[in-house]
């Protein structure tokens, strides 16, 4: 009778020990998985965002002759105010809380630029140095610097 409660304690503490070993595991993969999501949203945020700034310089250079392209830079500006308002909503695995954090941080100041930008181009249309001044190439610039530790995350 003894033998038989301890082989039966034994048994229950395996299947314990090996139920906790799989929801680690499960754990493990899920946070992977989280990671790798992450990793790919920000990803391709970031080059969201860079492209738009590309086409956004662009314009703004052929708005300074062709004041009817005013219209197409206001586009792209609300187009790279939504990415950045729908990145700020992401939710960052712990590992990648501090490029999330970097990241918003830059969203934050490109919106806030972009917003002056716009008031300026109300106020004064769009002249080289009113472009110059808005610091958005310089923000992307450093948008897409956070793309090479980003990649990273996902071999850790």
């Amino acid at each position: 009778m003894r033998r038989r409660k301890r082989r039966h304690r034994t048994m229950i503490t395996a299947i314990v020990a090996s139920s906790m070993l799989m929801l680690s595991a499960c754990s493990i993969v899920e946070q992977a998985n989280q990671s790798l999501s992450y990793v790919s949203g920000a990803t391709d945020y970031i080059n969201q965002v860079s492209s738009a700034g590309t086409e956004l310089q662009q314009l703004a250079t052929d708005a300074i002759n062709n004041p009817d392209v005013t219209g197409q830079i206001q586009e792209k500006i609300d187009l790279i105010q939504a990415e950045a308002a729908e990145f700020s909503e992401m939710s960052a695995p712990a590992i990648g809380e501090n490029i999330h954090e970097n990241l918003v941080s830059y969203n934050n100041q490109l919106t806030e630029v972009m917003n002056q930008f716009e008031t300026s181009i109300a106020e004064q249309g769009i002249t080289a140095e009113n472009w110059e001044k808005t610091g958005i190439p310089e923000l992307i610039n450093n948008i897409n610097s956070l793309k090479e530790p980003l990649s990273g995350l996902q071999t850790e």
